[in-house]
């Protein structure tokens, strides 16, 4: 497997997301493109293993799809899930398949982001302080 397939998968996995709401068949294909990607991430072995920006888009992705589950629910129907997952037989590990059965989401994603980015801004003026009174500021400029 290449990397570029598995790239491939995860902007397949990308748009399915980002447009939970086109149809309810669409919609369930994400699942299905979600358990390719798992099962060839549990193939991978240590000297095969995805650049680390892969791994990050991923769970971003699926914060996401935890996030948006009730648009999900909305366009396929718990029903028609449930249906597709006794299908399936997938197992509960890929919790993809019970978004109906997950618990309500954290806070949303974007406010973890916008913390981290407040935090990591308060450390970077934090760094420019320090830096500014050896006389040192222009490193960071």
């Amino acid at each position: 497997m290449s990397v570029t397939v598995f790239e491939r998968l995860v902007h397949t996995y990308y748009g399915y997301v980002a447009d939970l709401e086109g149809s309810g068949v669409a919609v369930l294909d994400l699942l299905f493109v979600r358990d390719k990607m798992h099962a060839i991430l549990n193939r991978l072995t240590p000297d095969a293993a995805l650049p680390t920006p892969l791994y990050e888009r991923i769970d971003d992705l699926d914060a996401l799809l935890r996030e948006e589950r009730r648009t999900f629910l909305m366009v396929v129907g718990k029903e028609e899930l449930r249906h597709a997952r006794r299908g399936q037989g997938s197992p509960r590990s890929h919790w993809w398949w019970s978004l109906d059965e997950l618990p309500a989401p954290p806070a949303p994603v974007q406010q973890y982001r916008e913390r981290l980015a407040q935090t990591l801004t308060a450390a970077r003026g934090s760094v420019f302080s320090e830096l500014s009174k050896m006389g040192l500021s222009k490193i960071l400029l």
